[in-house]
């Protein structure tokens, strides 16, 4: 919104609403490491007022003006004048708390052990924030920025050598990445790079394609249909996609017809490599559709080729779905993948089914009651009249004269 208002000439980049929108922007990404702090420990099972605690700890402004001062005229930092303190930027950093929060987890199970229950309200949160801190400034926090930077250095050596490679990939594999719930581990990557570059190539300029590319699945599938209700859900689908919320088409259209999801797969390639080549960068993080197109606009040359994307990514697809076409499932079929419920006829149908096949099973249960019935009594009349032949209470029946003794 800033970027877009300064292009249109409504505020200048020295005015003070320049200023606000800025911070309305960028004040997420500057204290992401609370937040960050705060889902790290919920995954981690730590306690996540601690680990947010720590992670303000970071973002200081007294801490972290000296860092920027002392790194600036070349100063040692040193914690009791005797353990180095290496130079991080904290703000806006996402692996350092992570790592620490994961340590936090480790520390608190001990801490909660060897501390007396008496003195655990006041002891454990002080402990914990010490070791927690100490430990993140001298050790954690280093290392973890370390790993940051060989990230952000291999995505801009990436993007300066085959800058198609990752977002071809991602353009056309993003389905089976939602699939398998994969994508979620390119979100840490792009939140890094915008905390580090600026921008991202990696997840945004990638997934955008792939949405583009099955809302281009779900209107085709919409044309050629012939069910009605197909044709409507497959319509809202496509539409969903086109803001960046494409399971919908994924799971409706492109899995269950197979050729769709060929054709997506084809379509968010193409799409993925023009925004390689074109090397178009994301400055914000947003849904990757087309409301995405706003964290584009830094500059013409950059949303231009956005949106050539967007097209050649939908337009690619639509026209594979349509060529390769489908086979249509059946009307039961289609009430299961769009989740609507059945006619009243066939509601009727069903319970009607469903009443005959009770009436028979009550049926079959009287009937195998009156068998064990008889079964049961012709037994006991068998076993009544035996032992009263052996008790002599009775005369044995004697052998026919047609059939012959066994034994002689």
């Amino acid at each position: 919104m800033r970027d877009v208002l300064v292009q249109v000439g409504a505020i200048s980049k020295v005015s003070s609403s320049y200023i606000f929108l800025d911070g309305l922007g960028n004040a997420v990404f500057y204290f992401l490491p609370i937040f960050l702090a705060i889902a790290s420990a919920q995954v981690f099972k730590a306690t996540p007022f601690l680990a947010a605690a720590t992670a303000a700890f970071l973002l200081y402004p007294n801490i972290v003006n000296m860092y920027e001062w002392a790194n600036n005229v070349g100063w040692n930092l040193t914690l009791f004048g005797a353990i180095p303190i290496t130079y991080a930027k904290y703000p806006s950093s996402v692996l350092p708390i992570i790592l620490i929060v994961f340590v936090q987890s480790k520390v608190e199970p001990i801490l909660k052990k060897i501390i007396p229950d008496l003195l655990m309200s006041i002891l454990f949160p002080v402990l914990t924030l010490f070791i927690t801190c100490i430990s993140g400034i001298i050790i954690l926090g280093p290392i973890g920025t370390w790993i940051g930077d060989g990230l952000a250095a291999g995505i801009t050596w990436l993007n300066n050598t085959v800058s198609w490679l990752v977002p071809t990939v991602v353009g056309a594999l993003s389905p089976f990445l939602v699939i398998t719930g994969s994508h979620y581990s390119l979100f840490p990557v792009a939140t890094q790079n915008l905390a580090q570059l600026g921008y991202d190539t990696v997840l945004i300029p990638g997934m955008m394609a792939s949405n583009m590319a099955l809302a281009g699945v779900s209107f085709a599938v919409a044309i050629r249909s012939k069910q009605k209700m197909y044709k409507s859900y497959s319509a809202s689908a496509g539409i969903t996609s086109f803001f960046g919320i494409s399971q919908s088409s994924l799971y409706g259209n492109a899995i269950p017809l197979k050729k769709p999801l060929y054709a997506s797969i084809i379509g968010g390639g193409v799409g993925g490599f023009y925004a390689g080549i074109t090397a178009i960068k994301a400055r914000s993080f947003v849904t990757p559709g087309l409301l995405a197109l706003v964290g584009f606009s830094s500059d013409t040359g950059n949303i231009i080729n956005a949106i050539l994307t967007c097209v050649i990514s939908f337009a690619a697809t639509f026209a594979l779905t349509i060529i390769l076409g489908f086979e249509e499932p059946d009307a039961a079929t289609v009430a299961e993948l769009t989740g609507q419920a059945i006619s009243e006829e066939d509601t009727a149908e069903v319970q009607k089914a469903a009443e005959e096949a009770r009436v028979a099973a009550s049926e079959a249960e009287v009937t195998a009651a009156e068998i064990g019935y008889e079964a049961e009594k012709v037994t006991i009349t068998s076993g009544a009249t035996q032992l009263g032949q052996d008790l002599g209470l009775t005369e044995k029946e004697e052998q026919s004269a047609d059939k012959p003794d066994v034994e002689e």
